[in-house]
């Protein structure tokens, strides 16, 4: 099969779109369609399309089957073999956990790393983002469907736990980790809004403040 046969049948196993595949992987839908058409033999993001469609990176990119690979793995983090990690950056896939120190003191660790996901250098850059600063967590739950699904993989970089309005955050609030869009309100207030109608907005006011926190900012998803 050819690479344009690969990605065409794992897309119809997948059930997935054109544009669907290349929102997950921060491409345009013309540059994906060109790798589906044929057009183009080679891209930095196949590994990353590999990962959506939950097929082995190696074998969507060579088409040669990689023998560490295991087909029903189709949401855990896969590796590429090790000639090609030099191609690569490699972000882990980590469990965050909060801990309240002294007074409002919030702090936010990584007690489990569960693997890791290849990115193109190019990814990082568009994104603004670097390995250090770029974490990758397992969503749980249905607040943000249908855009966040339980068990979707999330990117967040840690570097931006400034608000922007309207944009999607992993927070801390009140003894729980979650993953919501943010608004602000004109009195201060941050209105944290789930996608799903059946859960009700959560709101952070200077009352409850103290008890809130942000971990980072959603860039990526897989799921």
């Amino acid at each position: 099969m050819s690479l344009r046969e690969r990605l065409k049948e794992s897309r119809r196993k997948a059930k997935k779109t054109q544009a669907e595949i290349a929102e997950a992987v921060g491409i345009t839908q013309p540059a994906y369609q060109a790798l589906e058409s044929g057009k183009n033999q080679k891209s930095a993001f196949l590994p990353l399309i590999a990962q959506v469609l939950g097929v082995d990176p190696y074998w969507l990119t060579t088409g040669k089957i990689s023998d560490s690979f295991n087909q029903e793995d189709i949401l855990d983090p896969v590796i590429v073999r090790e000639e090609d990690e030099s191609q690569f950056v490699w972000i882990e896939v980590v469990e965050a956990n909060f801990s309240c120190g002294e007074g409002e003191s919030i702090e936010f660790h990584f007690d489990a790393i569960n693997g890791k996901i290849p990115f193109p250098p190019s990814f990082l850059k568009d994104k603004n983002v670097t390995k250090n600063n770029m974490k990758i967590i397992k969503a749980k739950g249905d607040s943000m469907a249908d855009f966040i699904k339980d068990g979707d993989l999330v990117g967040i970089n840690l570097s931006q736990i400034e608000i922007i309005d309207g944009e999607i955050y992993a927070v801390y609030l009140a003894g729980e980790g979650m993953i919501k869009q943010i608004f602000k309100e004109a009195d201060g207030s941050l209105i944290l809004h789930s996608l799903n109608d059946k859960y009700r907005d959560k709101v952070v006011t200077e009352e409850n403040g103290k008890n809130f926190k942000v971990m980072g900012r959603q860039i990526w998803r897989a799921g």
